[in-house]
């Protein structure tokens, strides 16, 4: 069953009203007995949230936080030489080359994502206003959805702060930090979607010592968020620290 919803949600999404995600139809075309799959899920939104969850769990993206490209351009930005060291004004280099370039790539895979075209589908019908078949358990299961994609990108953005040599600033942590970027990735994510042109155009910004960049804009906006949550750490608290 859930196999079935799966390929229908690839080729068709999944509707605002979940009008695709019959249990009766799905039977038929899964072949299955269905009193077991009653007797499983009592009800189309009991499958729905397992087909939720399926699409999740299924997605490398969203058990490591990142896809596994823009993980590896994150990894060659902060790459260095065994026994290398970096100056501070070098690891903000590093840092805004890792944010510049990830996140142009990332907001186009995060669009492309199954899972997280469901979880769109699905927040819109709860922000839409209108009664929605399930409501309060769609709610929640995104919130369970949200925490576990926080709590991983929460662990992602302390190794790199440590990597970089900066700390949160007092008063928000690096969940707040996870939030906030999801939030600046998934408006910005809207936005390409009417009008891409204008998004995805390059903002040439200087920034540092390494010149003028191409920026895409949901990058700058990103490390705007990082700037203002983040702060060096002094000599003390760095050479505590280990380097992921």
């Amino acid at each position: 069953m859930l196999e079935a919803a799966v390929e229908r949600v690839k080729s068709e999404g999944l509707l605002l009203d979940y009008a695709n995600i019959e249990l009766e139809n799905l039977i038929r075309t899964a072949g299955v007995p269905r009193s077991t799959v009653f007797r499983i899920w009592p009800d189309r939104m009991a499958f729905i949230a397992d087909l939720v969850r399926a699409l999740f769990e299924a997605d490398p993206g969203f058990e490591a936080g990142f896809d596994g490209e823009t993980l590896g351009m994150l990894q060659q930005a902060f790459g260095a030489p065994a026994g290398a060291t970096r100056s501070a004004e070098e690891k903000q280099v590093a840092l805004r080359a890792a944010v510049r370039v990830a996140v142009a790539h990332n907001i186009v895979a995060v669009e492309n994502s199954m899972a997280w075209r469901a979880y769109k589908t699905m927040s819109a019908a709860l922000a839409s206003g209108d009664a929605v078949p399930g409501g309060d358990e769609i709610r929640t299961l995104l919130g369970e959805i949200e925490d576990r994609y926080v709590d991983r990108m929460s662990a992602l953005y302390a190794q790199l702060n440590a990597a970089v040599g900066i700390r949160m600033r007092d008063g928000v942590t690096e969940g707040d930090l996870a939030l906030a970027i999801m939030s600046v990735i998934d408006g910005m994510a809207d936005h390409r979607r009417i009008n891409p042109p204008f998004v995805d155009r390059a903002r040439r910004v200087e920034m540092g010592p390494e010149g003028p960049m191409d920026w895409h804009l949901a990058g700058l906006a990103v490390y705007g968020v990082y700037a203002a949550f983040t702060e060096e750490r002094d000599d003390e608290t760095a050479t505590a620290g280990e380097e992921p």
